[in-house]
Parts: structure tokens; sequence; C-alpha cells
């Protein structure tokens, strides 16, 4: 389903029947969802292979009529609009270096039906810092070696019988990084092939028991973080 219709579908929940009835053919918030989405492709910068950073700040300008309009839905307009422009962003395999942002601008100059997005980003000092991502919950790498396996000594506990106490190593120096078996009993595979040790990039998946993981690299814009789970 594409990222219209998911808007269209997500409006359901606060919307009722009349939703069409009453906006007739006058600016819709699916129009508003496709030019934020529009406007975050043409302004997402490559910075490397694996990493392209995506503004995080979006001004939604509407005619004085489709404000007043839009701003009768609350709070739970503009919701929708943030969580379903992340879901683009993390499907176009976007970044953001602070947290995304969408606020609606009234604009007189403007006639009914018309929108112009205009985004910008924060000007922060962005840290790109490594993570795995583990059925659904992501770690944050903060040291230069991360031990992964299913003993407390490892810094990321797995509950996976099929890892050794401590299975492999996520090395990172800042710019690169590599996995490496620690002696496991099952072995380590990086996309399915059994290694030693080897080099990775973002998106890459080590198997190791009965557990995928994913390593990425993720826009930071605060320098601590620790290697508790998050949701991704």
């Amino acid at each position: 389903m594409g990222f219209l219709e998911n808007f269209e579908k997500g409006l359901e929940r606060f919307v009722t029947g009349a939703f069409t009835k009453t906006f007739k053919s006058e600016l819709q918030p699916v129009e508003i969802a496709g030019a934020i989405r529009s406007t975050m492709d043409a302004n997402a910068a490559i910075l490397s292979r694996e990493r392209i950073l995506a503004p995080n700040s979006y001004a939604v300008r509407l005619s004085s009529p489709d404000f007043k309009r839009m701003r009768q839905l609350g709070d739970e307009l503009i919701t929708e609009l943030t969580n379903l422009a992340a879901k683009h962003a993390s499907k176009q395999g976007f970044q953001f270096g602070a947290t995304l942002q969408i606020k609606l601008v009234e604009d007189g100059s403007l006639a009914i039906g018309e929108v112009q997005v205009t985004s910008s980003s924060e000007k922060l000092a962005i840290e790109w810092t490594p993570a795995l991502d583990i059925a659904g919950k992501r770690y944050l790498l903060t040291k230069p070696r991360t031990s992964v396996g299913r003993d407390p000594s490892a810094d990321i506990q797995i509950d996976d019988p099929g890892l050794s106490r401590k299975h492999f190593e996520i090395v990172w120096d800042g710019a690169k990084a590599g996995v490496r078996d620690l002696g496991s009993t099952n072995g380590t595979k990086v996309a399915g092939r059994a290694i030693t040790e080897t080099s990775i990039v973002a998106d890459t998946a080590i198997t190791a028991g009965r557990t995928e993981f994913i390593f990425r690299v993720v826009a930071r814009n605060a320098p601590n973080y620790s290697t508790k789970a998050e949701t991704p």
C-alpha cells in the first residue's frame, strides 16, 4: 500500500464518512501528505552510499480558508502527517539529523486548493552512530567494540540458546565497521555466509544462533546514548 493510500486509511480513525462531501473539490489532507513527500525527496542529500540525510522541518503553507478547515482536524492531522512522512523516509532510506517537525502556516496570498511546502534542517552537529536492530528493537553501539551473546557479561545480551556466551562483536572506528566471531559454537554468518571476521556496511544482515541482527548507521544529534534497546 502506497504512502497516500496509507494516509487515507489512517484518516479513517478520526474523520467520518462525511469527509469527502465536506471538502468536495477543495484541498484535501492527502494532497498535503503528497506535497511533503515530494519536498522530502527533492531535498534529501546523499552524504555517502549508505547515508542519505533528509530535512527534518517542513512548513506547509495554505490559503486562509484551507488553513481554517485543516486546523479543525486538530493535532491528529499533524500526527498523521508526521508519522506517515517518517514511514516514507524509512522506506526511502532517509535519515533525519533532528526530530521530524511539520507545521501548518496560513498564507493569505495563496488561492484555495494551493499548497506550498518548504523544508529546512536544524543546524545541529550530526553524529553517525552504529546500531543493531534485533526483533524490532534498536541497540545503539557506543563503544569501539560491542560484544553480543546470551550471557550477562556480553554488552548486548540476547535470550537465544543458539548463541554462545559471547558470540560475536561489532567493531567501529567512527567511520567503518566490522564483525568478528568470538569463537562461537554455532558460528556467525554475514549475508548468509559463515565468517571469522569481515567488514560490514549499513543494512548488513548478521545471523547468529536463531537471531538475525541488522547493522545500521543512524544520524544522532546528541552525543550520549547507551546500548539499551529502543524502538527503531
